[in-house]
């Protein structure tokens, strides 16, 4: 549901930045200040986004206060605008940020707008624009000392460097008219449109990307008697009887998902043995992990009853079917899970020696957003992806 914009900007005056905030995005922007952008310093404007974006996601987040988590979906924001490709097609319609991997150096990008050109028809919009929210904050008596001339500001610094980053990310070095339309229409979206969950998961997605205990999660390995159980269960059971139901999802998932509950509970089995001190699963382990998968799965707030009943298993298995588009963002999650890893552990074949990390990772979202979903008869959307993998950090870092 769309939020109005006399509410978003009444919050926007009225939401708080303490001094700590505040020297942190200074502190942020501050690499920037040898460069010029349209008129003024690159890092003000950079400064004025980082406001206006982390005063937004506290105003959605239901706080009047922003804090530290804000101003790191914030940076990771800005990061993702810089970094990633085509974000520019995002619509009204369809609101949610795309995971895309990212395609360029975010630092370097931001740096190399300070070369491009922005045409003088184009700053004449841009100021048009301010001045017209300018009126319609004082049409609508929004008002605070010096709060509305910083949202104006900071608008107009949004404007300017989405143009910016839409003309350059497309190969352009002069921002045109249809740059600043485009500018115009994703500030929209992202201040009436996008939601919290939306923010949250490109945040959540560099975090569960770099945890420290993914890699030695992967290390741990399965004795033969550990295994034997594991396809001996009731959950592998129902992955082959009830296989037909995953076909879909399989092919989205490149087969991550036709073996949803066991590759699951073998994450859940080797988080818990990083956790233990335990580098080898024994078959005497079995017993132990299983319980411990379902007691994690319970701890983010989701029911384990598809690892002990039959049909809460096979409802979710129905549920696993992907949504207009969905296999496409599946991939992209995918491709950037994969690209973070293998930066935060430094070795490019960290993914060839562990090929079975990120399928079960992927498992694991999918299980925890089918089985959280409001209805069992809607496909898999994009907005239950974002859910299952928030819930999925949640788990690891809890």
């Amino acid at each position: 549901m769309a939020r109005t914009p006399v509410d978003v900007y009444r919050g926007l005056v009225q939401t708080q930045l303490d001094d700590k905030i505040t020297e942190q995005i200074n502190s942020v922007v501050s690499r920037f200040t040898d460069f010029v952008f349209a008129g003024e310093k690159l890092s003000i404007h950079l400064n004025r986004f980082l406001d206006l974006t982390t005063r937004l996601i506290a105003l959605i987040d239901s706080e009047t206060s922003a804090n530290q988590s804000h101003l790191t979906m914030s940076i990771d924001l800005l990061d993702y605008l810089t970094s990633a490709s085509k974000w520019w097609t995002v619509t009204r319609q369809e609101p949610s940020i795309v995971l895309r991997p990212p395609s360029r150096e975010a630092r370097g990008f931001i740096k190399s707008i300070a070369d491009l050109h922005v045409g003088g028809t184009t700053l004449q919009r841009i100021s048009g624009s301010t001045d017209k929210l300018s009126r319609f904050l004082e049409e609508h008596e929004i008002e605070k000392s010096g709060e509305v001339e910083r949202l104006c500001n900071g608008m107009l610094s949004a404007w300017a460097l989405l143009s910016a980053f839409a003309c350059k990310g497309q190969g352009r070095n002069v921002a045109s008219e249809a740059d600043f339309e485009t500018a115009y229409d994703v500030v929209r979206i992202l201040l009436f449109y996008v939601s919290l969950d939306d923010f949250k998961a490109l945040s959540i997605v560099r975090q569960l990307g770099t945890h420290t205990l993914l890699p030695k999660a992967a290390s741990v390995n399965f004795s033969p008697g550990f295994e034997k159980k594991l396809n001996a269960s009731v959950a592998a059971s129902l992955e082959k009887e009830h296989g037909e139901h995953l076909i879909q999802m399989a092919k989205a998932t490149s087969g991550a998902s036709r073996s949803i509950l066991t590759n699951s509970l073998r994450l859940l089995g080797q988080l818990q043995a990083v956790k233990q001190g335990i580098e080898r699963l024994e078959e005497e382990h079995y017993d132990a992990i299983i319980v411990g998968a379902l007691d994690l799965i319970e701890s983010v707030g989701v029911s384990s009853d598809f690892l002990q009943n039959d049909s809460s298993a096979v409802a979710i298995f129905k549920s696993l079917r992907p949504g207009d588009g969905v296999d496409e963002r599946i991939q992209l999650l995918i491709r950037r899970l994969e690209g973070l890893i293998v930066d935060s552990t430094g070795n490019r074949d960290f993914l060839l020696q562990y090929a079975r990390l990120v399928p079960r990772l992927i498992a694991l979202i999918l299980l925890l957003a089918s089985s959280t979903k409001d209805s069992a008869t809607t496909p898999i959307e994009d907005s239950d992806i974002k859910r299952g993998l928030i819930l999925l950090y949640k788990l690891i870092s809890g």
